[in-house]
């Protein structure tokens, strides 16, 4: 695979550091990468200067995490400036957010009896996470060697803490127009990311029509007629053709078999070329 543009790292829910997501891509022969951490940068940032990094390019870039209707809308944007003041203030918002977001639910599945387990862990066990979800949960129960009562680690995640399980809670949180706005403001591209996930052709056509300029046609959740479909919508309308694994390392979903295992196969992705200062 020539380039994985959504990969993500100990900065949000991912198990590998930056450092290790570069030397995977050395080992796998990938010469273009992005990191996309959830509403963070500092993945991106621990790096320094992209341009001296031998042997890998990497395109500055983060996934922004929006829900609408108990469904995913994440809107990835490539070539930010992390450093703009409107950015930063957003994504630390969004940070603020999705935290509150997983100690309501958090909060109340243990009312619920469902676990007896101490919100005050989940931030001790992840100190350096400005943004806790319900993979960090997780993460903290698993190092304490806390059983769930009648269930995984696992299912009480997808349980509680998908937007499409049944215990999870929406909260106030940033809109998927909210997100193409910042990420241009930032110098970016957004695009939408993994469009399956929204579960409405219709939403995603209205957040192109707002202003969305790509689509992550290649992920591991679609199918060959999904993938065939997202090529014509962005041929249609002249979008950039993005693609990648999603990696998460260890909390890979059982579809990412390997590294890279989606991507963009050449350089000839128009995406690739787009340049601005940041990288």
């Amino acid at each position: 695979m020539y380039a994985d543009l959504h990969l993500h790292s100990t900065y949000s829910d991912g198990t590998d550091t930056p450092g290790k997501l570069l030397a995977l891509a050395r080992e796998n022969g990938v010469s273009v990468i992005a990191i996309a951490d959830h509403d963070a940068v500092g993945g991106v940032e621990s790096l320094g200067d992209l341009q001296a990094i031998p042997d890998v390019r990497v395109i500055p870039a983060i996934e922004l995490s929006c829900i609408a209707n108990r469904k995913l809308l994440h809107v990835l944007g490539y070539y930010i400036d992390a450093r703009n003041p409107e950015f930063e203030a957003f994504i630390a918002r969004m940070a603020r957010d999705k935290t509150e977001n997983t100690r309501v639910i958090f909060e109340h599945a243990r009312a619920k009896g469902v676990f007896d387990y101490p919100w005050e862990r989940v931030a001790a066990l992840n100190p350096d996470q400005a943004r806790l979800s319900g993979v960090h949960v997780v993460k903290a129960m698993d190092e304490d060697g806390y059983a769930v009562p009648g269930m995984t680690t696992r299912a009480l995640f997808r349980k509680y803490f998908l937007p499409s399980g049944e215990g999870f809670i929406e909260t106030d949180c940033a809109s998927g127009r909210d997100a193409i706005d910042v990420i241009k403001a930032a110098g970016g591209i957004p695009v939408i990311a993994h469009p399956k996930s929204v579960e409405d052709d219709e939403k995603v056509l209205e957040l192109l029509d707002y202003g969305a300029q790509g689509l992550e046609v290649y992920h591991p959740s679609h199918t060959p007629e999904e993938t065939k479909k997202y090529l014509a919508i962005a041929a249609e309308r002249g979008l950039y053709v993005t693609g990648g694994s999603d990696w998460h390392g260890g909390n890979n979903r059982p579809e990412v078999t390997r590294f890279a295992v989606t991507g963009l196969a050449s350089p000839d992705y128009a995406i690739l070329s787009a340049r601005n200062a940041f990288a």
